[in-house]
């Protein structure tokens, strides 16, 4: 222990040697070829972790990161052990040399051991040509979807106007068949009649509906949209709804984002409709709209004094078709927040909700600041022309 304290307390001495250039004898082409060699391998040494260094911080999330500072620490104490080797021609450090030679033999050791270590997980990382084949095959499978989304959207949109068809013709008919033979009809068959065509307005509300779920996401030529004006034609558009239950509408400062305007109106709408349908008998609705700046994205709160939803109904209610009450309490064809739900998830974004029973709901919604669907991706990120 003592000479190793001594070690350290003589670490800068130089006396106990003679410059390397006095210990045997150095020719000046035998010597200056030893400084060049020793000091050119010590700036190849330096440039390697400088540029390991370099690599790190430019390409973010390199795996086994750990592995490259180890590699980079030791070949730039390598280079130092040639750096001194040079230097001692003229100053005979040698104990800090064997200190620097000491700590290149621990890095040395822990970055075999890291390797050792990170093998078969390094063995598994995939290669560039690899990465090149299952992009090839992921754009490819992408086109696929692409046009399997465009046949399906074809077919929706014919099989909705074929559906709408005979039900106008329906709606028609029995609207006649009341204005012509009303006074002869008795009261059963009245009620049929009306009973018939309240079907054919939910069959008809039910295929907008599914339309313009299939709609959604379709659109990616976004534009920029002011959520203010967005909210504002909302409220006009549901203001008979809104004055017949007295209904208030708090709507804080809303941002400006560029995206596609039928989407947010489509998700604002529907949760803002739902604060109204879903009130609690004898309280006026009130709902209140927040947004709130977290950096890279925004976070929206639509809270209502409603109903409530329990708990563990949260997942189904964002599910198609699923629906918590009857048509009889409540109308609706439970596809508006299954829709919501579509537009944020295209969109790379978050929902949700928390609600207390006989209290009310605070719904969730977390748009990033730069939307980029996957529609989006494959057009910019192309990489291979697949055929």
């Amino acid at each position: 222990m003592n000479e190793v304290i001594e070690f350290f307390q003589q670490l800068a001495n130089v006396n106990d040697w003679p410059p390397r250039w006095y210990c045997g004898r150095w020719t000046d082409f035998h010597g200056w070829l030893y400084i060049v060699s020793d000091l050119t391998i010590w700036l190849a040494y330096m440039a390697i972790p400088l540029i390991l260094i370099r690599f790190i911080l430019v390409k973010k999330g390199v795996p086994l990161s750990g592995v490259f500072v180890l590699f980079g620490a030791f070949i730039l104490l390598c280079g130092l052990t040639h750096l001194l080797d040079a230097i001692m021609f003229w100053w005979p450090a040698y104990r800090i040399n064997a200190l620097i030679r000491f700590c290149t033999a621990m890095v040395s050791i822990a970055t075999v051991l890291a390797l050792i270590r990170y093998f078969d997980e390094a063995v598994g990382l995939r290669t560039s040509k690899e990465y090149d084949r299952e992009l090839s095959f992921r754009q490819q499978a992408m086109q696929e979807l692409t046009r399997s989304n465009e046949e399906l959207q074809q077919f929706a949109y014919i099989a909705s106007h074929d559906l709408q068809s005979p039900l106008k013709t329906i709606v028609n008919y029995l609207t006649l068949l009341e204005s012509k033979h009303g006074e002869k009809l008795d009261t059963d068959a009245v009620r049929l009649i009306n009973v018939s065509t309240a079907a054919a307005e939910r069959m008809r509300v039910l295929i907008n509906d599914l339309l313009d779920f299939s709609r959604v996401g379709t659109d990616i030529d976004f534009q920029t949209v002011d959520l203010n004006e967005v909210l504002a034609e909302i409220l006009e558009e549901h203001q008979t709804e809104i004055r017949s239950t007295g209904a208030s509408v708090d709507v804080g400062p809303l941002p400006t984002i560029r995206a596609h305007r039928t989407d947010l109106k489509q998700v604002f709408q529907n949760l803002v409709t739902n604060g109204l349908k879903y009130r609690r008998a004898d309280v006026v609705p009130h709902i209140r709209i927040r947004a709130t700046d977290e950096g890279s994205q925004y976070r929206f709160t639509v809270s209502d004094n409603g109903i409530g939803i329990d708990s563990k109904y949260y997942d189904r209610v964002f599910q198609i078709f699923q629906r918590l009450h009857g048509r009889n309490e409540y109308p609706g064809t439970g596809i508006g927040l299954a829709t919501c739900k579509k537009v944020i998830d295209i969109y790379g974004g978050q929902i949700g909700l928390n609600s207390t029973v006989g209290v009310g709901s605070t719904f969730y919604v977390v748009i990033p600041k730069v939307i980029k669907t996957s529609q989006h991706y494959a057009q910019t990120h192309s990489l291979y022309p697949v055929n």
